[in-house]
């Protein structure tokens, strides 16, 4: 399933939405755990595959965490970004 992770940061004290598309993966019960529990296990988990170049991720994203959404509102989250004044970051296809 595709998906679009989009993130609301700041950067010198304004906000920028980070936006990026992907889709969703699906592991088994052994490996789902093992991830999990590599992180926060009391949150909610999503894998997903990032349409984001691995370095260009680590030196712009500005969070520990994305929100992920199923579809894709790439359009969308540009124009309401354009309407509040608020940068769009777009990742890989969505930039």
């Amino acid at each position: 399933m595709s998906a679009e992770s989009p993130r609301k940061t700041r950067e010198d004290g304004t906000y920028r939405m980070h936006v990026m598309r992907g889709a969703f993966e699906t592991y088994d019960d052994a490996t789902n755990e093992r991830l999990m529990r590599a992180s926060t296990y009391e949150w909610p988990h999503a894998f997903t595959r990032l349409d984001a170049p691995a370095g260009d991720f680590l030196a712009r994203f500005g969070s520990n965490h994305i929100h992920a959404v199923p579809g894709d509102h790439v359009a969308e989250l540009r124009e309401v970004c354009r309407h509040l004044g608020i940068r769009y970051d777009g990742f890989g296809s969505a930039a």
